[in-house]
């Protein structure tokens, strides 16, 4: 272990002092390269972010839309059985008023 403090110059023990052998410009360029990549992969993912909050959005006011629709329909069967159920009384009513209307013109005979 004291070799290795010794060969290294490091003043902890564990701890190696590092020393870089490649001159700095060119630890520069690679940092550099390496920050534009890093850059232009984050700007790529807050497109497809914002494009997919997009998409959300627009779906969510194409369903809104939809639920709507579908909640205009529903009211009009609604009603439209309600107008049914009315007609098909009035035309029992209306049937058995006939009905009652022959009965006495046939006792009259």
């Amino acid at each position: 272990m004291a070799e290795v403090m010794e060969r290294t110059g490091a003043t902890q023990p564990g701890i190696a002092a590092r020393r870089f052998t490649s001159p700095n410009r060119i630890l520069a360029r690679s940092f550099r390269l390496s920050r534009d990549k890093w850059k232009q992969k984050h700007h790529q993912v807050q497109a497809k972010l914002k494009q997919a909050r997009q998409l959300a959005s627009e779906r969510g006011i194409a369903r809104a839309g939809w639920r709507e629709q579908c909640e205009q329909a529903t009211a009009r069967v609604v009603a439209a059985e309600t107008t049914a159920a009315q007609l098909q009384d009035e035309l029992a009513q209306a049937r058995a008023r006939i009905a009652a209307l022959e009965a006495a013109s046939k006792k009259k005979r």
